[in-house]
């Protein structure tokens, strides 16, 4: 029986220069363990994310996908909860509460299940995944490895019909992580499950696969049977460095006779061909090190807390200048403490460290923490801030690593839009432009593919041969085998063993390569694929650097393409001095502070217009040279949705209706009713967004942080009356996502913060005031009348807080205390808010000077990830 048919399955990112899917048809059967496995940023991911529609990213989709015979992207959550099960890379992304037993309830208690049929299925998956001893831990203090079996659980306590998994071991040791595969297969053979799985250690998953789905730049370059997979590939090396090394020993030995897939497979391979064939002495190892120490660590104790046991437990270790040194362990052992410790992050409490270096880069294990631009190239230019590099030498550095690490095509992307083994090349060449004398090296090769895997040992060796030290952390001991000088085991805050990759692999049973438990008994100390394929052949390829004097292999120069800006003509920078002068004018004389005029001399008109034309002159200097464009470069479409028009009528007309007939005749008894009735009524043009389609929830989630980022501002500045960040983030709002979302930010930000401020009768008010410059400013942007620039939002924001939001609220005063309506009181309270008004005036200005452009950027890039609105 089918469970997932894809049919012409095609996908890109928006605004991606190239898809990442194209045309993909395949059939999954029930029951199957599918293995899919490419090169980074070949698109495994993503297709992942297509066969469950709630984490489908947003793009252009073409194509069909079905699950047994259903159209996929017809299914309610409900049903993608139940039947599709999705276990992520990270744990610590995926996990959501405190306690062990609370997360494998949590799906079930979305799901509306009784407490009985919850009560039984937690205690029948525990016990399945031998979660007992742990069912009441709290999931913060769990290891890698636990953590990720209560992953698998939580989703399969909502017994899905398909498991989809994401690189689930790649953050596991390699006893966790053969554990948690052999749990997966034990998944699939008992209860029948679905499995589709990518993983780069195909050594493992690869015996267990009924079929595998090789992947390249979004092309099927197969689907088939794991032994007819390497037939099918055989002529590809670039692709085949990613297979197992049993079935790469018998493409580079023979080719010949059935493809192993499997060690014991190898092993037979190999034992036959060892029966007919000579083998070579395997060649010596490499152990000229200098006799110079970069690192020096003496009986070592480091604790996290006073109480709390000793992470790092009397250790000492000598690292030689210009070695690769690799220390292995298991999940909880310690490592990435060690490497705190030699970074100076953290302190012994006993012991002795010694860093003969000046300068020393440190990779942490989440490498997005260190790229802190808004695309990869502001990232790695980051590196020069402060630095007395020309820009010339900037651009030649910044060139080279980037063409050494294979970034060509990512350095105008978002570091977080990048898949997990893009975003570790990126830091790593971040690493390199700092020029470190000690690399320090945290998982550095999680989620690279075994293509990129070997441009980063070249880097390797281009930094030693310049007397650069490299320390790495790690759970790929392929990696470490084939690659490092020298090979630690760290357990129990301990170092127990230590030697050359040979001497270390070779004694050991269960942290060893695939290479050497193939090859073990046939011939002797061979750790590699590389290796056994000499004994075998004779043939030996060689990683040499192609320029010892250079960082970096490649040499490429980056050409850097700036936006810019038009600039202000003469004329309107003219009319911003003056404008700028006659509102200062215009403040001084309002607020009675120039002694020489006073304003009550005038009526209100005049006064109000020393504020107005000012103003205007300011709008008018810094409004746009040019239409507004898209993020595309096309002209924006300024017409107005009928929504927007519909929503106009209702916030014009009906609304203040609405607050009039409230405060006119239910006496401002019921202003609480009031408040709720304008919410009501702000909230249907809104929702007319979502007509003839179903919402996500990211699309409310954004709108609800807008308006709780308002209110904890004006929370913020309590202490200071009219000093209040709220309007700014509600033109922000308008804006980012039209003049609806506006009003609704502006109208709940008030009614919300006023059960702690205090409601009454000014609630009403205060919600229509807010929210109708939220919808103007929604409503201009669209219109192309307003500019995404700090300076036109600035003169807006203060414009609309003093006018608008500030006339509102006087005449509400006004109406409240019952005062007669007439110009004279008009103008008088006018009058004496308006000092007030433009404190609150000044105040929305200086939010929006500094929050403006990074919270529009910020919005933009979301709005535009995920097809917000």
């Amino acid at each position: 029986m089918e469970a997932i048919t894809i049919q012409n399955l095609s996908f890109a990112y928006p605004n991606a220069e190239e898809k990442a899917l194209k045309n993909i048809n395949i059939t999954i059967n029930n029951g199957e363990f599918i293995t899919l496995f490419g090169s980074s940023g070949s698109g495994k991911t993503s297709l992942l994310k297509l066969l469950k529609p709630v984490l489908s990213p947003h793009g252009d989709r073409e194509g069909s996908v079905e699950l047994f015979g259903k159209d996929i992207y017809t299914l309610s959550l409900e049903e993608q909860s139940s039947k599709i099960g999705f276990v992520a890379q990270n744990p610590d992304s995926q996990i959501v509460t405190d306690k062990v037993w609370h997360e494998l309830a949590f799906g079930l208690e979305s799901l509306g299940l009784d407490n009985g049929t919850i009560r039984r299925r937690v205690a029948e998956t525990a016990s399945y995944f031998g979660i007992e001893k742990f069912f009441e831990a709290e999931t913060s203090k769990l290891s890698g490895g636990q953590k990720q079996i209560l992953c698998l659980a939580s989703v399969m306590v909502m017994q899905p019909q398909i498991l989809i998994l994401d690189e689930p071991a790649s953050m596991l040791d390699p006893v966790a992580a053969s554990e948690f595969l052999s749990l997966v297969k034990r998944i699939n053979n008992e209860l029948g499950i679905t499995v589709i799985i990518t993983e780069h250690r195909l050594e493992e998953v690869l015996p267990y696969s009924d079929r595998v789905f090789a992947l390249e730049n979004g092309d099927v370059l197969s689907f088939d049977t794991p032994e007819n997979t390497g037939y099918n590939l055989k002529n590809n090396k670039d692709i085949y460095q990613n297979l197992p090394a049993s079935m790469r020993i018998w493409r580079e030995v023979s080719s010949e006779g059935k493809c192993p897939v499997n060690i014991s497979q190898g092993r037979d391979f190999l034992a036959n061909y060892s029966k007919t064939h000579k083998l070579n002495k395997l060649y010596p190892e490499d152990k000229n090190l200098s006799d110079d120490s970069a690192i020096e660590l003496k009986n070592l104790r480091f604790r996290y807390s006073k109480d709390g046991s000793d992470v790092i437990k009397d250790l000492s270790l000598s690292v030689k200048k210009g070695s690769f040194y690799a220390i292995v362990g298991g999940n909880g052992a310690g490592k990435s403490t060690l490497l705190t410790l030699i970074n100076g992050v953290n302190r012994p409490y006993s012991g002795k460290v010694t860093v003969n270096a000046r300068n020393t880069a440190y990779l942490p294990q989440n490498p997005a923490l260190i790229l802190t631009g808004k695309t990869v190239l502001k990232s790695l230019y980051d590196t020069f801030v402060g630095s007395e590099i020309d820009k010339d030498e900037q651009n030649k550095l910044v060139g080279k690593a980037v063409s050494a690490l294979g970034l060509e095509s990512l350095i105008n992307r978002h570091p977080f839009d990048l898949s997990g083994g893009e975003v570790q090349r990126a830091a790593i060449a971040k690493l390199l432009l700092l020029n470190p004398q000690i690399l320090l090296l945290d998982e550095p090769t999680k989620g690279l593919d075994a293509r990129n895997k070997i441009k980063f040992a070249k880097i390797i060796k281009s930094l030693k041969s310049s007397g650069v030290t490299v320390v790495m952390v790690t759970h790929d001991i392929e990696f470490c085998a084939k690659y490092a000088d020298t090979c630690s085991m760290l357990f129990n805050g301990e170092i127990t063993s230590t030697g050359t990759p040979r001497e270390f692999f070779s004694e050991n049973s269960f942290y060893v390569t695939s290479s050497s438990k193939i090859s073990r008994g046939i011939i002797d100390n061979a750790v590699t694929a590389e290796e056994v394929i000499y004994c075998c052949t004779g043939k030996r390829e060689e990683d040499k650097p192609d320029d010892s004097n250079s960082f970096f292999i490649g040499n490429q120069d980056v050409e850097i393409k700036e936006k810019n800006k038009p600039k202000m003509p003469l004329y309107k920078k003219i009319t911003a001095v003056i404008g700028a002068l006659l509102l200062i004018f215009g403040i001084l004389f309002n607020v009675d502070a120039l002694g020489f005029i006073r304003p009550k001399d005038f009526n209100f008109i005049v006064n109000f217009l020393f504020i107005a034309v000012p103003s205007a002159i300011l709008m008018f200097s810094f409004s746009p040279l040019t239409k507004a464009k898209d993020r595309a470069g096309e002209t924006k479409d300024s017409k107005l949705p009928k929504r927007t028009i519909a929503a106009a009528v209702m916030i014009l007309l009906l609304i203040p209706l609405t607050i009039f007939i409230g405060t006119t005749y239910l006496d401002d008894q019921k202003y609480l009713f009031i408040s709720l009735l304008v919410l009501f009524e702000c909230m249907v043009p809104f929702f007319l967004v979502f007509e003839g389609r179903k919402p996500q929830a990211r699309e409310l989630v954004i709108i609800a942080v807008l308006c709780a980022i308002a209110i904890a501002g004006r929370t913020l500045f309590i202490a200071l009356p009219q000093v209040k960040p709220v309007l700014a983030i509600v033109i922000i709002s308008g804006v980012a996502f039209g003049g609806e979302t506006g009003f609704m930010v502006g109208a709940v930000t008030m009614l919300v913060s006023n059960f702690y401020f205090g409601q009454g009768a000014w609630t009403p008010w205060q919600m229509f005031a807010a929210g109708i410059i939220g919808f103007l400013a929604g409503v201009l942007f669209k219109k192309g009348l307003l500019y995404q620039s700090r300076g036109v939002l600035c003169v807006f924001g203060f414009i609309v807080t003093v006018v608008i939001y500030g006339g509102i609220m006087n005449f509400s005063t006004l109406i409240l205390t019952r005062s007669p309506v007439n110009f004279q009181t008009v103008t008088a309270y006018m009058l004496q808010g308006l000092p007030l008004d433009i404190i609150h005036g000044f105040s929305t200005l200086a939010v929006l000077f500094f929050l403006a452009e990074p919270m529009l950027e910020k919005l933009e890039r979301v709005k535009t990830k995920y097809g917000l609105l």
